[in-house]
Protein backbone atom coordinates (compact mmCIF):
# COMPACT_ATOMS: atom_id res chain seq x y z
CA UNK A 1 0.00 0.00 0.00
CA UNK A 2 1.61 3.39 -1.26
CA UNK A 3 1.19 6.03 2.05
CA UNK A 4 2.51 8.86 0.19
CA UNK A 5 0.06 11.45 -0.75
CA UNK A 6 1.04 14.71 -3.10
CA UNK A 7 1.45 17.38 -0.73
CA UNK A 8 -0.85 20.54 -1.84
CA UNK A 9 1.92 23.21 -1.10
CA UNK A 10 3.70 21.28 -3.90
CA UNK A 11 1.24 20.89 -6.52
CA UNK A 12 0.81 24.87 -6.36
CA UNK A 13 4.66 25.46 -6.34
CA UNK A 14 4.81 23.57 -9.74
CA UNK A 15 1.52 25.39 -10.84
CA UNK A 16 3.62 28.46 -9.99
CA UNK A 17 7.11 27.73 -12.04
CA UNK A 18 5.13 26.10 -14.87
CA UNK A 19 3.22 29.62 -15.17
CA UNK A 20 7.02 31.35 -14.72
CA UNK A 21 8.03 29.24 -17.90
CA UNK A 22 5.52 29.66 -19.46
CA UNK A 23 5.98 33.79 -19.43
CA UNK A 24 9.47 33.46 -20.30
CA UNK A 25 8.56 31.10 -23.28
CA UNK A 26 5.54 33.71 -24.16
CA UNK A 27 5.42 36.67 -26.21
CA UNK A 28 3.91 39.33 -23.45
CA UNK A 29 1.38 42.03 -24.32
CA UNK A 30 2.45 43.95 -21.67
CA UNK A 31 6.59 43.77 -20.98
CA UNK A 32 6.09 45.46 -17.34
CA UNK A 33 2.73 43.26 -16.48
CA UNK A 34 4.57 40.44 -17.57
CA UNK A 35 7.47 41.18 -14.63
CA UNK A 36 5.18 41.98 -12.18
CA UNK A 37 3.36 38.88 -12.79
CA UNK A 38 6.98 36.97 -12.24
CA UNK A 39 7.77 38.61 -9.63
CA UNK A 40 4.47 37.66 -7.96
CA UNK A 41 4.48 33.90 -8.50
CA UNK A 42 7.88 34.07 -7.46
CA UNK A 43 7.06 35.57 -4.16
CA UNK A 44 4.28 32.79 -3.73
CA UNK A 45 6.76 30.18 -4.76
CA UNK A 46 9.39 30.85 -2.14
CA UNK A 47 7.17 31.98 0.69
CA UNK A 48 8.02 28.82 2.91
CA UNK A 49 11.58 28.52 1.99
CA UNK A 50 14.27 28.32 4.74
CA UNK A 51 17.18 28.76 2.61
CA UNK A 52 17.06 32.57 2.61
CA UNK A 53 20.42 33.84 1.41
CA UNK A 54 20.93 31.14 -1.72
CA UNK A 55 17.39 31.55 -2.83
CA UNK A 56 17.26 35.41 -2.83
CA UNK A 57 20.38 35.52 -4.86
CA UNK A 58 18.76 32.94 -7.86
CA UNK A 59 15.61 35.37 -7.40
CA UNK A 60 17.61 38.57 -8.09
CA UNK A 61 19.74 37.03 -10.82
CA UNK A 62 16.23 35.41 -12.39
CA UNK A 63 14.36 38.60 -12.34
CA UNK A 64 17.61 40.72 -13.54
CA UNK A 65 17.33 38.08 -16.29
CA UNK A 66 13.79 38.48 -16.76
CA UNK A 67 13.48 41.96 -17.01
CA UNK A 68 16.42 41.91 -19.70
CA UNK A 69 14.22 39.09 -21.47
CA UNK A 70 11.05 41.66 -21.54
CA UNK A 71 12.88 45.00 -22.55
CA UNK A 72 14.64 42.66 -25.36
CA UNK A 73 11.26 41.19 -26.58
CA UNK A 74 9.74 44.99 -26.46
CA UNK A 75 12.75 46.64 -28.02
CA UNK A 76 13.99 44.05 -30.58
CA UNK A 77 10.99 41.47 -30.57
CA UNK A 78 10.81 38.10 -29.66
CA UNK A 79 12.65 36.63 -33.14
CA UNK A 80 16.09 38.28 -32.14
CA UNK A 81 19.25 36.62 -31.88
CA UNK A 82 20.21 36.88 -28.27
CA UNK A 83 16.42 36.44 -27.06
CA UNK A 84 16.88 32.62 -27.07
CA UNK A 85 19.94 32.77 -24.87
CA UNK A 86 18.32 35.08 -22.65
CA UNK A 87 15.34 32.45 -22.22
CA UNK A 88 18.05 29.62 -21.30
CA UNK A 89 19.36 31.81 -18.89
CA UNK A 90 15.76 32.79 -17.48
CA UNK A 91 15.13 28.89 -17.03
CA UNK A 92 18.61 28.12 -15.14
CA UNK A 93 17.35 30.61 -12.61
CA UNK A 94 14.44 29.52 -12.28
CA UNK A 95 15.22 25.92 -11.69
CA UNK A 96 17.69 27.08 -8.74
CA UNK A 97 15.06 29.06 -7.60
CA UNK A 98 12.74 26.03 -7.60
CA UNK A 99 15.49 23.96 -6.30
CA UNK A 100 16.13 26.04 -3.58
CA UNK A 101 12.45 26.62 -2.17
Amino acid sequence: MNMITPIAGLEIRDSLYGQLDWLIAGRPQSPREACAEARRLVDLAIADTCQADNLWGAVDAFHDHFDLLMRTIDLKGADDAGVGDLRARCRFYLEQVEALA
